[in-house]
Formats: C-alpha cells, structure tokens, sequence
C-alpha cells in the first residue's frame, strides 16, 4: 500500500520485552509492603506523591531497559569481531521526544511537591492546636509541654488534634522522623524550627510509633530513638493532668 510504512522486526520482541519488564516491575512495586500504613492526615497526600514517583519511575525505567537489553541480545557482536559499527547520527524527532517527556514528567513532580509541601507545613492553625518543644542532642530526644512544666523521654500525643513542633538542637543537627505520618524536621543548633505539623487519624490512639533521627549525627546515631504514644484526647488528658502533679510533688 502506498506510503505506508514498513513493518519493524524489532517492533514485536521489543513490545513483549517491554511489557515483561513492566510486569515485573508493577509486581515488585505493589506486592511487597513497601510503605507502613499512613498514621497521619498529612500521610495520604505524601503518600500520593510518593507513588506518583514511582510509576513514573516505573515507565521511564521499563523504556530504558527493554531497549538495554534487546540492543545487548540482537545487535551483540560475534566473538573475535573487533570492528566499529556503522556511523549512525542519531534521529532529531526521537531526542526530542525523550527529553521533552522527562522534562513534563519532573516538571509534574516538582509542581506536586511544592503543592503537598505547602498544605502540609502551612495549613492555617485551629484554635486547639499543640505546641510542643522537641530537644535534639546526641542521643536522645526529650519533650516539653510549654506551659505544664512537663518533660518526658516519649512523645505524647492526642489523635485528632493538629500538633506543631517546636524543633531544637544542643549540639549538631538531627531530623526528627515518624515514618507512619511521612513528616520530617530538621532540628538545627541556633534555629526553631517550627515547620512541623501533623495529625494523627483517629483510628491511631493507643498506638506507639517509633521516632529515629534521619540525620547522620555522630557515632550513636543509628540507637538515638524514641517512641511517639498517641492517646484518645480522653487519655491524653488524664496523662498531662498526672504528670504535672508528679512535677508539682517533686518540687
């Protein structure tokens, strides 16, 4: 027929190439339990975004490989064959094509980030929100209730109410890091920060999660742990109340 184009030898192995890698692929991001289940309101937005990187990962990585491996198999060269290959110089529209999608996709994710970074850390304040003063140090984390006198090794929390940290360092700096709420601060020596703002689901009281640094501090960074309690309001309320009569008995 004319000015249709010929058919591609390649165009069979290569699509059933492709579609085997990108199998493999989607199998290996969906059946393995990757993420732990989002514990906090911010989470799911993170959460989103996070698997958006990841198919697109998924299709840049799939396009990349089929054709890796298919040039490896079919155009390898016999043994003792120590000649150059024909001079080819490249097609214009195919560059183009491949970088431009790159470019739209990072441009997408860059968008999207900016977007779940400001709702996130800038959602306007309700009038029941909690401050709490976080202090970093090597290697261990302590937690003051402004206003109770109340300091403990672990992070108490209320679920359903919005808490901002108060992010402090002694010494170098540390990040402080709950993987269940997908949040992270960095505590600096000099600075407060106070960019940190989660809330945990409801469905999340009576749960304890771990808090680690996730910033290379020193030789005892991978034990500088703590633990983060989230309480019913009901609970959390009972417990401040105890700990301050403790704090108030001791003087």
């Amino acid at each position: 027929m004319p000015g249709r184009l010929p058919k591609s030898p390649h165009a069979l192995p290569i699509a059933v190439l492709g579609v085997i890698v990108a199998g493999v692929s989607v199998a290996i991001a969906l059946l393995i339990n990757w993420l732990p289940d989002a514990a906090s309101k911010e989470a799911d937005r993170v959460d989103a975004l996070i698997w958006w990187t990841v198919f697109a990962s998924i299709f840049i990585f799939t396009i990349v490989l089929t054709f890796l491996l298919y040039s490896v198999w079919k155009f390898r060269a016999a043994p003792g064959d120590e000649e150059d290959g024909p001079p080819l110089h490249g097609n214009t529209k195919l560059e183009v094509i491949w970088t431009a999608i790159p470019t739209i996709m990072l441009l997408i994710t860059a968008i999207w980030a900016a977007l779940v970074l400001h709702k996130n850390e800038a959602l306007a304040a309700p009038a029941d929100r909690m401050q709490i003063d976080v202090t970093a140090q090597q290697f261990l984390w302590q937690f003051t209730y402004p206003g109770t006198g109340v300091t403990t090794g672990d992070l108490r929390v209320p679920a359903g109410t919005q808490i901002q940290l108060r992010l402090h360092a002694v010494d170098v700096i540390h990040d402080f890091f709950v993987f269940e709420t997908r949040i992270k601060g960095d505590a600096v020596p000099g600075i407060t920060n106070t960019q940190v703002r989660f809330t945990m689901k409801p469905e999340t009281a009576g749960r304890t999660y771990a808090i680690v640094c996730a910033e290379l501090c020193g030789i005892g960074h991978a034990v500088m742990r703590s633990r983060m309690v989230v309480m019913s309001p009901a609970a959390f309320r009972a417990w401040l109340q105890q700990a301050q009569a403790a704090v108030k008995a001791g003087g």
